[in-house]
């Protein structure tokens, strides 16, 4: 699961043992080991029920977290303060995070364009994760942020048609 998911699902799990009215239950969960009485087995029965209830609650997190990858051919530009990725037939540019290994697309890219004008863009192929709109910084001015998570290929612009 995602770091930025599991705070909220921790403090979740916080809230709903906040609510138990027994505090050793919320600080132990080691149910084997401790005794209970007949007057505690109404709290075991919460108890169970709210671990099945987080269970469900983390695997409802967890599909609605995982990406899917995406291949996708297109003009990739770095520069200062720009990291954009144009797919082929479509007038929309996204911001990319390079998340290659070792910085790897950013890398080719810059030794491909070696001794060319800032800025140029070059043919990529490449796997994305489709991370959305972002709301701030720059990739807030973009139609959406795609993580690169594979280079397939890449090479300068011959000629116009996207590769």
């Amino acid at each position: 699961m995602r770091l930025k998911h599991t705070l909220p699902f921790i403090a979740l799990i916080g809230l709903i043992f906040a609510s138990c009215n027994n505090k050793q239950y919320a600080s132990s969960l080691d149910i084997e080991t401790t005794s209970i009485s007949t007057s505690d087995s109404y709290m075991n029965n919460k108890i169970m029920l709210l671990e099945d209830t987080i269970k469900g609650l983390k695997e409802e997190v967890d599909s609605l977290t995982t990406y899917k990858k995406e291949t996708l051919s297109g003009k990739l530009t770095f520069g200062v303060e720009v990291a954009t990725f144009k797919p082929c037939n479509s007038d929309k540019v996204y911001w990319i995070n390079d998340k290659t290994k070792s910085g790897r697309l950013e890398k080719l890219y810059y030794a491909l364009v070696n001794g060319k004008e800032p800025y140029t863009p070059i043919n990529a192929k490449v796997e994305i994760i489709d991370k959305g709109k972002e709301k701030y910084g720059f990739a807030a001015d973009y139609d959406g942020t795609y993580e690169v998570v594979n280079v397939l290929k890449i090479h300068q612009i011959v000629e116009e048609n996207c590769k």
